[in-house]
C-alpha cells in the first residue's frame, strides 16, 4: 500500500477525532455521552494506524502529523484531575520520558549540529594554536600562560559560585529552547556557538599539554551538562520545525502542540542543570580523586539516560503506545 491509499483510507477518521479534541479544548467533559464514547473508538483505531504508519512509512510528514494527532487525543482520553497522584505519577514515570524519545530525531540533530563546529574548530585551533588563543578572553591566556587552568573554585566561594553555575546552564538552555521560536536561527547559534567554544577551548589547552587536567574537571558535570544542552537545542528545534512545517494543521496549532511537547523536555532539561551545576561548583573543583569525578559523571549521565530511554516501556504503557510529539 502506498503511503497516499493508507491517507486516503482514514482520513475521514483522522478528521473527526481531530475535530472532537479541538471542541473538548482540552476538558473532555466539554463533550457529550455519544461524543466520548466515539473519542474512544476514534483513538484506539486512529493509534492503530500510527503502528502501521511508523511501521510503513517512518520519515513521512504523514506519519508526523498523525504522530501528534494521537499524542493530543491521548492526552484527552486519559486527563485526570491535575493534583491527581495517580496521574504525576503516570506523568514523572511514562509520559515525561516519552517524549523525550519521541523527540529523538530532533535531539540527535542537535547533537550534530554541537559536534560538528567542536571537531572542527578543534581541528583548526591544533593546526593554528595562535590564532585558537585569540578567540579567547586575556583572563583566560594568561592562566593558561602561567600553566595553570581557571576552574578552581576556592572552598570559601563555591556556596556561591555553585548557584550561579546553575543559573548561568539554565539561562543557556532556555536560549536554546526559545531560541526555536525564531525558526531555529538562535537555537542554531547557540549550539554552534558552544560547540565552537569548546572545540578552541580543547585546542588550546592541548596546546600547553594541559588537556588531562581539563578532562578531570569536567569529569564530573560535563556528560550531565552537556546531555542538558543537546535535549534544549533538540526541543528549540521542534519548535522550529513546527513553524517552517506545520503540515495540515496551521502554524497556529502546530506551534502550539510543538511547545507543549517541548516544555515537557524543559522540565527534565531544567532539574539536570541543577544537578550538573552542583557537581560542576562543589565536585568538579575540589582536590577529590579522579575516580569519584569519573564515576559521579557518569553515574548521573547513565542515570539520565536510562531514565529517558527506559522508563514507561512496560506492557501496556504510553512508551510502547503512544508517542508524545
Amino acid at each position: 500500500m502506498t503511503v497516499d491509499r493508507f491517507v486516503e483510507d482514514r482520513r475521514a477518521r483522522w478528521a473527526r477525532l481531530g475535530a472532537l479534541v479541538q471542541a473538548s479544548g482540552g476538558r473532555v467533559e466539554r463533550l457529550s455521552a455519544d461524543d466520548v464514547a466515539e473519542l474512544g473508538r476514534l483513538y484506539r483505531a486512529t493509534t492503530s494506524d500510527l503502528a502501521v504508519a511508523r511501521r510503513d512509512f517512518p520519515l513521512d510528514a504523514a506519519t508526523e502529523r498523525l504522530n501528534d494527532l494521537v499524542a493530543a487525543a491521548h492526552a484527552l482520553v486519559y486527563s485526570e484531575a491535575p493534583t491527581s497522584g495517580r496521574r504525576l505519577r503516570r506523568f514523572v514515570l511514562r509520559e515525561l520520558p516519552a517524549t523525550v524519545r519521541a523527540n529523538w530525531r530532533f535531539t540527535l540533530l542537535a547533537l550534530g549540529i554541537l559536534l560538528v563546529p567542536l571537531v572542527v574548530t578543534f581541528l583548526l585551533g591544533v593546526a593554528t594554536p595562535d590564532i585558537a588563543a585569540n578567540a579567547l578572553d586575556p583572563e583566560t591566556r594568561e592562566h593558561l600562560a602561567q600553566r595553570r587552568l581557571w576552574t578552581d573554585i576556592p572552598d570559601q566561594y563555591r556556596p556561591i559560585v555553585g548557584p550561579l553555575i546553575i543559573v548561568n546552564n539554565v539561562r543557556v538552555a532556555v536560549v536554546a529552547f526559545a531560541g526555536g521560536l525564531t525558526a531555529g536561527v538562535l537555537t542554531l547559534y547557540v549550539l554552534i556557538g558552544n560547540g565552537a567554544l569548546l572545540g578552541t577551548i580543547f585546542a588550546v589547552v592541548q596546546g600547553y599539554g594541559m588537556t588531562g587536567g581539563l578532562l578531570a574537571f569536567t569529569a564530573a558535570h560535563g556528560p550531565l551538562e552537556m546531555s542538558a544542552i543537546v535535549l534544549s537545542g533538540g526541543a528549540g528545534l521542534r519548535l522550529a520545525w513546527a513553524i517552517l512545517r506545520p503540515g495540515e494543521r496551521s502554524r497556529r496549532d502546530a506551534l502550539r502542540l510543538a511547545g507543549a511537547q517541548a516544555v515537557r523536555v524543559m522540565l527534565l532539561v531544567t532539574p539536570a542543570l541543577g544537578v550538573a551545576g552542583i557537581l560542576e561548583g562543589f565536585l568538579s573543583p575540589s582536590n577529590a580523586p579522579l575516580g569519584l569525578k569519573v564515576t559521579a559523571g557518569f553515574t548521573a549521565f547513565g542515570l539520565l539516560w536510562l531514565y529517558i530511554l527506559a522508563a514507561g516501556r512496560g506492557k501496556g504503557s504510553m512508551g510502547d503506545r503512544v508517542p508524545v510529539s
